[in-house]
């Protein structure tokens, strides 16, 4: 399961073109100044932490983006994943279908959600993008 969690941030730091760059101050400045943008487009209602739902809705944005042939599942070639992660979380088709994702979704907030609140602030969302970039 953590390895669904993992494979589900890498998707939305793949998406939003976050690599991981040389640990320079200057690149380590831009990194969370994208990170900071991303939760702020996570967070919805703009009230500092991001819900499941937030979450949730903003997932399956990711997912349609993903879905360039649009038959609602993720080959490996829509994903930026290697094909040895995706397979671990992909269904006995071989591709990930909306539901496969939505639970990976579920997995990795509440993985992130390391105080059991409910949310994410930013600090987890942080700390989750951190530990996915450097898996």
């Amino acid at each position: 399961m953590a390895a669904k969690a993992r494979g589900a941030f890498t998707l939305i730091v793949a998406l939003a073109a976050l690599t991981h760059s040389a640990a320079t101050a200057a690149a380590a400045s831009v990194e969370n100044t994208r990170d900071t943008r991303i939760f702020e487009l996570l967070d919805d209602d703009q009230d500092g932490k991001v819900s499941m739902m937030e979450f949730k809705n903003n997932q399956m944005l990711v997912f349609y983006i993903l879905d360039r042939n649009k038959d609602l599942a993720l080959s490996t070639d829509e994903t930026f994943l290697p094909a040895n992660v995706f397979a671990t979380f992909a269904g006995m088709d071989g591709k990930i279908d909306t539901l496969e994702f939505l639970d990976i979704v579920d997995s990795a907030f509440k993985q992130a959600d390391t105080n059991h609140d409910g949310y994410l602030d930013r600090q987890e969302f942080i700390t989750l993008l951190n530990r996915v970039r450097n898996q």
